[in-house]
């Protein structure tokens, strides 16, 4: 299992992925952390280095909230 984007990959943002991560941080999910999951879950990531990608073009996610898809 790879531990980072490939750079030759496509990613999609998870919003069960990025619940989880924020749960096990914070003990809890807000609701801004509700509305950015529910907004983005399943949009293009784009690649920026091999830990984090853009969603939307102007917000940072971790390669751990992301899946690879062909």
């Amino acid at each position: 299992m790879s531990l980072g984007f490939d750079n030759e990959g496509k990613y999609i943002f998870v919003k069960d992925k990025y619940f989880e991560a924020v749960k096990k941080s914070q003990g809890k999910i807000t609701s801004v952390e509700k509305s950015f999951g529910a907004k983005y879950d399943g949009k293009r990531v784009k690649v920026v280095n091999e830990n984090s990608g853009l969603v939307d073009g102007q917000y940072y996610v971790n390669c751990s909230w992301c899946e690879k898809v062909d």
